[in-house]
């Protein structure tokens, strides 16, 4: 299939992830935010839109930057992520890393799948908003979580990202996608990841993963079924992004072997 930019360092796919999975090798890390299937406490939640679930109350910029993909049960859920999960794993090297997002209500779903495909999961990290989602009488739900691990043995890297990093999300009027990460937040993701790599983002997004990877030294690859994000990350990734990765944290600070 032809990419729909490419490059040498980085290369976008238009098209479903299924399609392009088989075609790849090589992969040295997966680093993906794919949809939650959140956002709701009964399937009727979860079959509206990804803009009635995530967007707040002073989101109207956000009109027609939602997503697909979103709407799966729980037995859903856990099939579609067994499958893609089974598909980056044959398309990667022994060694290679995983780090996946997700949130309290998908994290059990999660790291069951990534399991079923054959990864080995090692640990979960979690990205501190700082503020937000309040709840009265209970804890905030100002976290989301990266489930991580490895294709067989885990190659050691050097490095020693936090287990915990904290960084506010980006302003609802500057976003390009509804759920869009900070690229500080994709750098820490990346953490473990050895320059050099080919990176896998299969639910590309608005490309956060791709430009972080670039930062890091490493090629990658993105996949996106909607042309308008393709579009997005294709005018990202060629122009000179001003950003300073976050400063890993020495062992002597946090611990050896901790993320």
């Amino acid at each position: 299939m032809t990419p729909y930019y490419t490059d040498g360092q980085a290369t976008i796919y238009h098209a479903d992830a299924f399609d392009i999975l088989p075609r790849l090798e090589g992969v040295g890390a997966l680093v993906t935010d794919p949809p939650y299937s959140s956002g709701g406490a009964f399937r009727g939640d979860r079959m509206t839109t990804a803009l009635s679930k995530y967007a707040s109350s002073d989101s109207s910029a956000q009109r027609g930057i939602g997503f697909t993909g979103d709407n799966r049960d729980q037995r859903a859920f856990l099939a579609w992520c067994s499958l893609w999960l089974t598909a980056c794993r044959g398309a990667s090297v022994e060694g290679a890393t995983f780090a996946i997002f997700t949130d309290w209500r998908q994290l059990p779903t999660l790291t069951d799948a990534v399991q079923v495909a054959g990864y080995v999961w090692r640990g979960v990290g979690a990205w501190s908003k700082k503020f937000g989602r309040p709840r009265a009488g209970g804890f905030s739900g100002a976290c989301e979580f990266l489930a991580w691990g490895s294709h067989g043995a885990l190659d050691a890297v050097p490095t020693y990202p936090a287990g915990v990093f904290e960084c506010s999300a980006p302003p609802v009027r500057t976003r390009a996608h509804l759920t869009e990460k900070p690229e500080p937040v994709m750098a820490w993701a990346l953490g473990n990841v050895a320059p050099g790599r080919l990176v896998l983002d299969p639910f590309m997004g608005s490309g956060s993963t791709l430009i972080a990877a670039r930062l890091r030294g490493c090629s990658a690859v993105g996949v996106e079924i909607d042309e308008r994000y393709c579009e997005i990350v294709a005018r990202r990734l060629s122009q000179e992004l001003p950003f300073d990765p976050p400063t890993m944290p020495s062992p002597g600070l946090w611990g050896r072997g901790a993320l």
